[in-house]
């Protein structure tokens, strides 16, 4: 993954004048943020030394700055202390369930982290939110500022506002944007065009269009777009209960509710009457947006190592819908290498093929070239039905492969697919991959993500003894 072109706070920022409020508490909110107790050695050069990678300017600026000190107002208020950060086995660390490149920064109160990712060339920069019910993550930005910028705004932009998980309460309902600390020190490694996000009356789409144009969080904002383009209003007030009661397959509903074209005019009627619909909430669901959003967050994530795995199926999807069977099938191959964490099932509805095989790419494989997922291998292994036989076969399949690897990137690359593209069904087996995962990086000259792995490990050890 390229370095991102972005500096601290000087390169990033322009000059501006304090034509509004926002503008006015933000300049006013800087100087207490400067005065920061001097340490022997700033805090960035003792994380960078510890981890063996280079900072991003803000991840730096943040640290150093300490502005980890302080505690936000939104969801993930709760920043990781440097000198945590500088233990040996930091306990924020989740073993085995996070991928071992990973380091939290930010977390929820819940166990959720925003974490900053180590890439192959030792830099630490790309934020990844991790959600630790079921391991799955999504890229939240090229920078620490990005990411929070996102959280700050993405109520404002388009779409249901679909979750992974029902939160125990309402974690924003005290979120305070225009005093929060993260969020002015977010703003203030901005352009223009985004600070004015949050003094100015914008609209949802313009304030996606915005985010999108300064390439902040995009594959993050694009997630949104697209659970928007596939909204229809009817699926807002219909859960697995009432589908019950009205004698319809809650996993047919989950389908329709993916394509609602795939919904009966018999099951329509019968909505209808029971919700009292009119025509109008049936929806109309933008596939060619769709289509455009996936294509888009493919070409922004072109390391093989950072496919997203929604992004690949919907747009496999989309082809199919419109008759392109051939092309289809040569999406849904590239989407079933992505990672199951990564697929945003629930927020996409595209769990209804689960029943089918591990991954949603793979079992539409199958519905439309069969013999080309019984000649493979690895795709054979992600149609049992058996959590833990899939699980096996998975990590089977690519620890024999990072045995064939010719080197030592190559081998790296499965090892870390072997982990975490089904995920593990042991954690004791996580402590032979961790050890082998740090070995190849090391080897490759990824001296970070080897040093992460490492840590990872210690990690494991200390929570499982393993």
């Amino acid at each position: 993954m390229s370095t991102p072109n972005h500096g601290g706070v000087c390169k990033r920022s322009c000059d501006f004048s304090p034509f509004d409020s926002f503008y006015s508490v933000l300049l006013n909110f800087r100087s207490p943020l400067s005065d920061v107790v001097s340490q022997p050695t700033p805090w960035s050069e003792r994380i960078s030394e510890r981890y063996q990678c280079v900072l991003a300017p803000d991840l730096a600026d943040w640290l150093d700055r300490e502005i980890w000190k302080r505690k936000g107002t939104g969801e993930f208020r709760v920043p990781i202390a440097a000198d945590g950060l500088l233990s040996d086995a930091p306990d924020e660390i989740w073993p085995g369930l996070m991928p071992c490149d990973l380091l939290p920064i930010l977390g929820d109160s819940d166990g959720n982290w925003v974490c900053v990712r180590a890439d192959a060339n030792n830099q630490l920069a790309e934020m990844v939110q991790w959600f630790h019910g079921g391991g799955d993550w999504m890229p939240w930005g090229k920078r620490l500022a990005d990411a929070i910028v996102f959280e700050a705004v993405v109520e404002r932009l388009p779409g249901p506002r679909r979750r992974l998980a029902i939160p125990a309460e309402n974690p924003k309902q005290d979120f305070d944007p225009l005093n929060d600390p993260f969020v002015h020190w977010a703003f203030e490694h901005q352009h223009k065009a985004i600070r004015e996000l949050l003094a100015e009356q914008i609209g949802a789409q313009e304030s996606a269009d915005i985010l999108l144009r300064e390439d902040v969080a995009c594959e993050a904002v694009r997630c949104e777009l697209v659970q928007d383009a596939m909204h229809q209003p009817w699926a807002s007030r219909l859960n697995s209960k009432l589908a019950n009661q009205l004698g319809l397959s809650w996993n047919d509903c989950v389908s329709w509710m993916f394509d609602g074209s795939r919904m009966p005019e018999d099951a329509w009627s019968l909505l209808k009457e029971k919700l009292k619909l009119g025509d109008h909430d049936r929806g109309q669901q933008d596939w060619q947006a769709v289509e455009s959003h996936c294509r888009a967050v493919i070409d922004h994530t072109s390391d093989s190592a950072r496919q997203i795995a929604w992004a690949w199926d919907l747009l496999g999807y989309a082809i199919e819908r419109r008759g392109d069977v051939a092309a289809a099938i040569a999406t849904y191959e590239q989407g079933a290498m992505a990672s199951s964490f990564t697929d945003q099932a629930v927020r996409m509805n595209s769990h209804w093929m689960q029943q089918d095989a591990a991954k949603f790419s793979v079992a539409r494989l199958q519905k439309l070239d069969p013999n080309r997922v019984a000649d493979s291998k690895y795709f054979s292994s992600l149609l049992a039905t058996d959590t833990q036989s899939c699980r096996h076969q998975v990590v089977e399949y690519w620890m024999d492969q990072a045995n064939q690897a010719t080197c030592e990137v190559q081998r790296h690359d499965r090892l870390m697919k072997a982990g975490w593209d089904v995920g593990v069904d042991s954690f004791a087996r996580y402590s032979v991959l961790l050890d082998r995962v740090a070995e190849a990086a090391e080897g490759s000259g990824q001296h970070a993500r080897a040093t992460l792995a490492k840590t990872h490990r210690r990690c494991l050890r200390n929570r499982y003894g393993v």
